[in-house]
């Protein structure tokens, strides 16, 4: 029997030569992993500098994969060769992108912005990305991309927790005194988004560390003092009295009560002597199931405050809304079969709206004008109605 030789295979490090490439140099890949679908076709090498098909790649990456985000925050760290991106020459002083393919589109995009207007981009971000440093592959293998991003996508880094992203925005934010404006660049993040994160670690420190729950409260729990602070949940935040300026919830008795929904105690363990909290929260028996499900609480506090309140006496948060919506649809089919009903409830909408108009739109002159032509067409109905 014939003896099978297997071909020997050679660590891929022996096949990376360490360089350093003008952004000019480097190439986008058309053929990136990230693309492929059923209806792919692969674009050949003497294809991959057209100017149609690099365009057609920077839109896809800032479309489907946040790359304006990581320019952001490119604007202000400036390039970071943290890891070195790997390309493959594909024709004499060219190079296509096997892995980096997000970096050199957002380095890419803030040239560009720069070329522009030299004035929107620092002079030393962009020398930051004039010269790159990369890993020129020298073997063969056509599915190189598919190698290198699966080495560092499936098998590579470790995500951080939400609660370590937020503890390092809120560190440099005190350290540096940043706004949320600058920390949030740095992060790739608006500013909405940076404040989600920093006033979501206020309240997870604040409860641990003045609650009656300190003992129970963990890492874990962090998504859910984030998500009280999504534009959802404006009710919470005010039920809890939030204030801004503390960066405190200032109603204690309803913050230790939102606390106990994520860590209910046994009341029949309970000792009146030594009181509730010998007692420890259990964190598996939250009444709270996931992070998204306060969006369902606000939503109760805002138009259901019955049912808001069973729910406070223990009825099931699915029960309770199920019955809110409900009576919601009652309540509208009702209004639906009775059009005199529907304006009364119209009008006094409108003038509770009157009644409170925003400052701000007094004061600004187009705003103003547009609310005076409103109000004019407003009292034209209303003298005709009147007349009748």
């Amino acid at each position: 029997m014939e003896e099978v030789t297997e071909e020997k295979i050679y660590p891929i490090f022996q096949e990376l030569v360490s360089s350093e490439l003008n952004l000019e140099q480097i190439f986008l890949d058309p053929n990136n992993p990230r693309f492929v679908s059923m209806n792919w076709t692969e674009i050949a090498d003497d294809k991959i500098e057209s100017d149609a098909i690099q365009e057609k790649v920077i839109l896809k990456l800032t479309s489907d994969f946040a790359v304006d985000k990581l320019s952001m925050n490119m604007e202000v760290n400036g390039y970071l060769p943290i890891d070195r991106i790997i390309v493959r020459e594909f024709e004499e002083g060219k190079f296509v992108v096997l892995e980096g393919n997000r970096r050199i589109c957002a380095a890419k995009k803030l040239k560009e912005k720069y070329d522009d207007n030299n004035n929107l981009v620092d002079e030393e971000i962009v020398q930051s990305i004039q010269k790159i440093p990369c890993l020129i592959y020298t073997g063969t293998d056509s599915e190189a991309s598919w190698i290198f991003q699966g080495l560092r996508h499936i098998m590579g880094v470790h995500e951080w927790s939400a609660f370590n992203k937020a503890k390092l925005l809120v560190n440099l934010m005190e350290e540096e005194n940043l706004n949320l404006t600058k920390v949030g660049k740095r992060f790739g993040l608006t500013a909405y988004g940076a404040g989600q994160w920093a006033r979501g670690y206020y309240a997870f420190r604040q409860g641990k560390e003045e609650s009656d729950f300190q003992r129970e409260i963990e890492e874990r729990s962090y998504p859910y003092f984030q998500e009280v602070f999504s534009r959802s949940n404006a009710p919470i935040r005010e039920w809890l009295e939030w204030n801004d300026s503390s960066g405190k919830f200032e109603n204690d008795l309803n913050f230790n009560e939102l606390l106990s929904w994520f860590y209910p105690r046994n009341e029949d363990e309970v000792d009146e002597s030594i009181g509730s909290t010998e007692v420890l929260g259990d964190w598996k028996h939250r009444k709270i199931k996931r992070s998204d499900d306060l969006r369902t609480v606000s939503f109760l506090i805002r138009n259901a405050n019955k049912e808001f309140e069973k729910f406070r006496n223990n009825l099931d948060l699915e029960e309770a809304y199920s019955t809110a919506l409900q009576k919601k649809y009652e309540e509208e089919a009702k209004r639906n079969a009775n059009p005199i009903l529907q304006v009364y409830e119209t009008l006094e909408e409108c003038t509770k709206s009157l009644e409170n108009v925003p400052y701000k739109m007094l004061k600004d002159k187009e705003e103003k004008a547009k609310l005076k032509l409103a109000l004019e067409k407003l009292n034209e109905i209303v003298d005709e109605l009147l007349e009748v």
